[in-house]
């Protein structure tokens, strides 16, 4: 999902009805990232949970989540109208429309309500250019949250030029050119990593998340420099 305006990510009709597959291929351990984000969820969360997605793309964690606990409510956001288009139907098809809201917009723009018992965010940050922008979203993510209430954030973690973070992305390179057909498409989207996608410093993560009143608990998936956290907002649940 794009979440700034300016960062020349946009998924129109072609990208979202191919988005499934593609975002399978690219990301290493996709489907362990959302099982895991949903195992986590089930352990921590209230049967009468209400969670926010972030970044709902074309569906998969709305659906994943509903299908988990059957009493959850979900709200999910995404700015790019063909993709809703996709979840919209898929929402249809599930007969889930009683559980399920969809906010077309960003995040931070569109009055989604507040006290939810969880938000997620898989993906979306590292779309964001810089610090700033990143603390702002994620005080909107905050803001939304019970005090008590659980953030799931996963994104590129490292710093461009640093030997680890090099390694990892030059590793995740290799086993993208050793595990797909066409060498010309992995050109294209590690052209678009390196041009689209602004990691974070695991220490500025956590800065940020702690400046906006959330506590970083630790680390659930890893994939190459792909890293996936939670983190709980301060104060106590009334």
């Amino acid at each position: 999902m794009s979440q700034d305006k300016s960062d020349g990510v946009h998924y129109d009709a072609r990208h979202a009805a191919v988005y499934d597959s593609k975002i399978r291929q690219l990301i290493p351990a996709y489907e362990w990232l959302h099982q895991l984000s949903t195992d986590l969820l089930l352990a921590m969360l209230p049967e009468d949970a209400r969670i926010l997605v972030a970044g709902s793309g074309t569906g998969e964690e709305l659906l994943r989540y509903a299908k988990a606990s059957p009493e959850w409510q979900l709200c999910g956001i995404e700015p790019s109208p063909d993709m809703n288009d996709v979840t919209e139907n898929r929402i249809r098809e599930a007969a889930l429309q009683d559980r399920i809201a969809l906010y077309p917009g960003y995040v931070g723009e569109v009055d989604v309500g507040q006290e939810f018992d969880a938000v997620t965010s898989l993906l979306v940050m590292h779309f964001l250019p810089d610090e700033a922008s990143k603390e702002r979203y994620l005080a909107s993510l905050a803001n939304t949250l019970e005090p008590g209430g659980v953030l799931l954030l996963a994104d590129l973690v490292g710093e461009r030029g640093e030997d680890g973070f090099e390694q990892l992305f030059d590793s995740w390179y290799q086993q993208q050119c050793r595990t797909r057909d066409r060498q010309d498409l992995v050109e294209l989207d590690f052209m678009h990593l390196r041009e689209n996608v602004y990691p974070i410093a695991p220490a500025s993560r956590h800065a940020l998340l702690a400046e906006v009143g959330l506590v970083e608990q630790g680390e659930y998936w890893r994939a190459f420099g792909l890293s996936a956290i939670w983190a709980v907002k301060q104060g106590v649940a009334s």
